[in-house]
């Protein structure tokens, strides 16, 4: 039988003790420290080890042999609006002003688009496939991109997409058919265009 007084078992102690400063040596780690990487780095680092780089305004980890950026979505998100040239693929669209809007949102490696043309600024919608180009300096993609989207013409509304092959800068817009095919959109598909048309493309892309 155990004495009252008995002193506690140190090893039970000692396993608290450890178990406490485990945690709390990982509360420490995680708190991500501000270090200037162009001058210093966290000195003796360990797998998983974390720090915020104020030189770069990034987060990053070290995994054992180097520090890696977690992401660069720790910036604050960056909102673009510029205004491509709409273009026909016969070369023969005429408005005035500018009738593209693009406004992008990046998010680190991803970005958001929103796309509106509209035909109040068109004076003649042409001949031949719709497209329009973005200008020098709009990120490029790692892949191909499809931008679902649709058009508003006289209380009506038609389903389109707008493709960006990898490396190009023209977006095409296309209208899907009911055998599952795509036809091209120009004046008269899916629709006969006019001052009162307005065309609407949202699309997600990863930049390279």
């Amino acid at each position: 039988m155990a004495y009252i007084n008995q002193p506690p078992d140190l090893r039970i102690l000692f396993a608290d003790l450890d178990s406490r400063l485990r945690k709390l040596e990982t509360a420490v780690r995680f708190t991500n420290p501000n270090v200037d990487f162009s001058t210093s780095t966290p000195t003796n680092p360990r797998i998983g080890d974390q720090f915020y780089d104020t030189d770069a305004e990034l987060l990053k980890y070290w995994n054992g042999t180097q520090w890696v950026e977690i992401a660069d979505n720790n910036l604050a998100p960056t909102i673009t609006t510029v205004n491509p040239v709409l273009k026909t693929t016969n070369s023969n669209i005429t408005y005035t002003g500018t009738p593209v809007t693009v406004e992008a949102e990046r998010v680190g490696k991803m970005l958001t688009a929103y796309a509106e043309i509209l035909g109040t600024t068109v004076t003649n919608w042409g001949t031949g496939q719709i497209y329009f180009t973005l200008p020098a300096g709009f990120p490029t993609f790692a892949h191909d991109v499809v931008a679902p989207g649709y058009i508003t013409d006289n209380g009506n509304t038609y389903t389109i997409f707008g493709l960006l092959a990898q490396g190009s800068s023209d977006m095409y817009l296309w209208s899907p058919t009911s055998n599952g095919g795509s036809n091209v959109v120009d004046y008269n598909s899916p629709t006969v265009l006019d001052s009162t048309s307005k065309l609407i493309l949202n699309g997600v892309a990863i930049i390279q």
